[in-house]
């Protein structure tokens, strides 16, 4: 789950209306148009400068300059502007570590859809497309058993020529597909075929039968799909739901830039492709490591397990280094059990059909860390729309009034001045 570059979201303008802020949207280091340095060709030199603290950082001090240019620091005399920081998905999680890191900048945060437990390491991997596999149940009742058996007569144990032939790979394949033999060729067209599942389930908001999405109609492509041609219905699918629309399918597409380069990469749930695949597959091997599997029997996906070996040889043959993966939650204190003792005044918000939302935080921790979940939600589906919107469930209505209710009251209380832990 890559960073949003820079993208506003919808309902934090309404919000920020209601509360009377103003929006600061800086965009992540080296994502999106940011550039290292110098204007450069990337390379995955610069990204000794790229993790979550650095990250942070840049965040801390460029609120601050704006304290400084509006003449309101609490300093000298000046009144003191409270600073919320808000964001979904992996920003849901540094809007919620900003909180956590820097209490005396950030007065409190607006969390969605951190996935928590994914970088606590305390999540089952085979939980994110388990969930994954029940929103599209939950769109088409038989949408799994026909996504099962569609992989079982095509990619389950066909030879590199039929795959190549059947799917209408564009030739070359990557280097390192090319001298490969059958089974790698199978895991990475198994990977992007699930992660074009996940991308999909992420937005699939409002959940039908409220609208229609693209996982219901990628379940009605498959399920309606003619008897007799499975690889047809697959490379359909690659064609209209993995980025494909080209004379052949490109595999050389899906991956991200740089060295060593593979489309299995750091995050099951995909990287992303280019620069920005790069930075995230960065990110992934270091301390943001997420564990994440499948099975085949609680999902609709070929097995692969997640194995922090894999993911240590991954990150070796990328970028020479070893993923950290408790490194923060131990510095830090970000599990659950910890954080009512260190951190206060942040919201978490869920949207339940979401396979991050098996790591979310579902409970309140404390009186001052509230979570609020939506049955209908999916990926940070409360910042999506300007609301209230005609498209949106109630949940999601309810759960954005409740948040702006809370940060309304948090704002009048003025107990975040007190100091971190409430």
């Amino acid at each position: 789950m890559p960073p949003s570059h820079g993208i506003l979201y919808p309902s934090l303008v309404v919000l920020a209306a209601r509360l009377g802020a103003l929006i600061i949207q800086p965009e992540h280091r080296f994502f999106g148009a940011s550039q290292p340095l110098a204007p450069a060709p990337f390379s995955t030199s610069h990204l000794q400068l790229l993790t979550p603290q650095q990250a942070l950082a840049d965040a801390a001090a460029l609120i601050e300059a704006t304290r400084v240019a509006r003449n309101c620091t609490g300093r000298n005399g000046q009144p003191r502007c409270p600073a919320i920081t808000a964001g979904g998905s992996y920003p849901g999680w540094q809007a919620f570590a900003m909180r956590l890191r820097y209490p005396a900048v950030v007065d409190m945060a607006y969390s969605a859809s951190p996935a928590l437990g994914f970088y606590n390491q305390v999540v089952d991997p085979l939980g994110y497309y388990a969930r994954v596999t029940a929103s599209a149940a939950r769109a088409s009742a038989g949408c799994p058993a026909a996504v099962r058996a569609l992989l079982a007569a095509t990619l389950a144990a066909a030879d590199k020529p039929t795959m190549v032939q059947k799917l209408n790979l564009c030739a070359p394949l990557p280097a390192y597909i090319e001298a490969g033999d059958a089974a790698l060729l199978r895991d990475e067209l198994a990977m992007v075929f699930q992660y074009s599942w996940a991308n999909m389930n992420m937005a699939n908001y409002p959940p039908p039968p409220f609208s229609r999405t693209r996982l219901l109609e990628a379940c009605e492509a498959i399920e309606g799909a003619p008897p007799g041609d499975p690889w047809g219905a697959l490379a359909g699918f690659f064609g209209n739901f993995s980025g494909g629309g080209a004379p052949c399918f490109n595999l050389s597409a899906q991956m991200p830039s740089g060295p060593n380069a593979t489309i299995s990469a750091g995050d099951f749930s995909g990287v992303g492709s280019g620069d920005d695949g790069s930075s995230w597959d960065f990110e992934t091997c270091l301390y943001c490591v997420q564990p994440i599997g499948t099975d085949g029997r609680g999902d609709m996906f070929l097995p692969r397990a997640f194995s922090y070996a894999w993911q240590t040889q991954h990150c070796l043959s990328r970028f020479n280094m070893t993923p950290q993966p408790r490194t923060l939650p131990d510095l830090w204190g970000t599990d659950e059990e910890v954080l009512p003792r260190v951190t206060s005044h942040i919201v978490f918000t869920n949207g339940l059909n979401d396979g991050w939302s098996v790591g979310g935080v579902l409970r309140n921790l404390s009186d001052t860390l509230l979570s609020f979940s939506m049955e209908n939600g999916a990926h940070h589906s409360d910042l999506n729309y300007a609301w209230p919107s005609a498209s949106d469930t109630p949940d999601v209505l309810q759960t954005r009034e409740l948040v702006a209710q809370t940060l309304e009251r948090w704002l009048a209380e003025g107990g975040w001045r007190a100091g971190a832990a409430q």
